[in-house]
């Protein structure tokens, strides 16, 4: 269910495009585009004046064109922190598909930092996208750049408390409680979680949705921080589990990448079978040898949604955030 959010403004103000600048420098906008390609007919007094009423009016110059244009591009900005991640790769083709239907184009960018930062956002901003669909977690201060730069942000995948971001996710909180009871009625008694950092709102709420389950049922949890982690610290982190007498029984994995590389390495050190939910469900859109107990959601009407949220904000002003409803896939792990 789509939630009105009072605190936000109800209109976004109009882009300021280089007749803005025209106009208040009193030149042409032809003028103000050789300026700013610091062509040599111009003089440095006039550079510097339309480059200064430029900055005052928060101008953001297209770096894909030298000319600068008025009106929509209708070009969206699609920011990742890892593409080789399979789920985020599948999410980009369902947006690609909903932005194509909706007359808009993508542009997929990468930021290996893992967030929305000024210069991340100032990168999107630069190719002068309407919109940015961000993957990754905002930094405080994209509040007060939205509200310089008029570009908007929409977060998928997980919420946020920052000011002007809208946001759209997935129930979190009952799906970690879904492979909490999963595990339990698999007569699992010795939990763990392997997660990621959880700052992630969405690693918070999954863990706090399991944590809840278990403890209702007299029972507790552990929990092992995949982030950071090399490839081989992680399978020594699994190989560690199975000398002790904590080896669980019943491991929820945050996502479905991190629940196939634990089954890997608990195979290649012959550890004890263990009962095994993961999360993103996605072998609804790829094959894999083996099938996943996995919580999912239906990723396209979440795409479409996210899509609707962000073009609603762009074209009308409002303000949304959504909800997500999951559901628990049955495979051979459990």
């Amino acid at each position: 269910m789509a939630v009105r959010r009072r605190n936000a403004n109800k209109t976004m103000t109009k882009r300021i495009t280089i007749k803005d600048v025209a106009k208040a420098a009193n030149v042409t906008p032809q003028t103000v585009s050789r300026a700013m390609r610091n062509a040599p007919d111009i003089s440095l007094e006039t550079r510097e004046r339309i480059l200064e009423i430029a900055a005052k009016l928060n101008y953001v110059k297209n770096s894909t064109a030298s000319a600068l244009r008025s009106g929509s591009t209708r070009l969206i900005a699609v920011v990742f922190d890892n593409l080789r991640n399979v789920f985020f790769s599948i999410m980009a083709d369902y947006i690609q598909s909903c932005l194509k239907e909706r007359g808009y184009t993508m542009l997929t960018l990468s930021q290996p930092k893992a967030m929305l930062d000024e210069e991340a956002y100032m990168t999107a901003a630069s190719h002068n996208v309407d919109g940015i669909i961000s993957f990754i977690e905002p930094e405080d201060e994209i509040s007060s750049l939205i509200e310089k730069y008029k570009v908007p942000v929409l977060l998928f995948g997980r919420r946020t408390e920052i000011a002007g971001v809208d946001y759209v996710y997935t129930d979190d909180v009952k799906g970690g409680m879904l492979a909490a009871k999963k595990l339990i009625d698999a007569n699992c008694r010795k939990l763990l979680m392997i997660s990621e950092v959880l700052s992630l709102t969405c690693a918070y709420d999954r863990f706090q949705g399991f944590k809840t389950a278990i403890e209702e049922n007299g029972l507790k949890t552990d929990l092992l921080i995949r982030s950071g982690l090399s490839v081989e610290a992680f399978g020594e982190k699994i190989f560690e589990l199975g000398k002790n007498n904590a080896y669980p029984d019943g491991i929820f994995c945050f996502n479905d990448m991190i629940a196939f590389e634990t089954l890997f390495y608990i195979e290649k050190y012959n550890l004890p079978p263990v009962k095994i939910v993961g999360y993103d469900n996605i072998q609804e859109e790829i094959k894999i040898p083996k099938r996943l107990t996995s919580v999912g959601t239906d990723k396209l009407k979440l795409c479409e949604r996210a899509v609707s949220v962000l073009l609603n904000k762009i074209e009308n002003g409002c303000t949304f955030t959504e909800k997500a409803d999951v559901f628990l896939a049955d495979g051979t792990t459990t």
